[in-house]
């Protein structure tokens, strides 16, 4: 009877170790593993090419609610925007002077504000690429041979001129870059507005 119970204490650890052998700390993906790369755009003045902060600048994918915005009314230098992994474009409305909506996705007039919007459509077009990171992080997308094709609409268009940097969009583009070097790539792609 002792022998039995023995083999029962017996079974039942090694059941209990092979379950805990499966689990290991290297579950979490560290935040310092290169991910996919969010695709990184400069802002410059189209006559200086000094760079320039974008105004009131709104984004969202073409095609979607007017809440669903993935940057609102943002004065930057430089924004960085998720492209579709799984699909070989994504399409993006620029919004200039974007308006304000209301918590009803409704523009709201303001009677001191005589700003224009203007909206022009960029499509980036690619060739998504899946790479093995490890067990934890899984997978990552690279974007390789990006493009574009611009749209300006009925309002015309406000970007004057836009410049990829780099072929591929890759998360590590801007490894290499020196604090120093004036010439170091900062962006994959510089848009030049008046």
């Amino acid at each position: 009877m002792k022998f039995t119970n023995y083999k029962s204490h017996l079974i039942l650890s090694i059941f209990i170790l092979v379950i805990f052998a499966g689990c290991q700390r290297d579950d979490i993906c560290p935040e310092t593993v290169d991910t996919t790369p969010m695709l990184v755009i400069n802002f410059f003045d189209a006559t200086t090419r000094e760079p320039r902060t974008s105004v009131n600048l709104t984004v969202r994918e073409a095609g979607r609610d007017p809440l669903d915005l993935v940057l609102y009314r943002e004065n930057s230098q430089s924004i960085q925007l998720p492209l579709r992994t799984g699909e070989n474009s994504t399409q993006y409305e620029f919004v200039y002077n974007g308006p304000i909506y209301d918590e009803n996705g409704e523009v709201v007039e303001d009677e001191d504000d005589n700003l224009e919007t203007n909206t022009d459509i960029i499509e980036f077009n690619y060739d998504p690429e899946e790479e093995y990171i490890n067990r934890a992080c899984s997978f990552k997308v690279n974007y390789l041979n990006i493009d574009y094709i611009t749209d300006g609409g009925e309002d015309d268009r406000w970007i004057t001129r836009m410049e990829f940097l780099v072929d591929d969009v890759v998360s590590d583009n801007f490894e290499n870059a020196d604090e120093d070097d004036e010439d170091a790539i900062t962006a994959h792609l510089n848009i030049y507005f008046e």
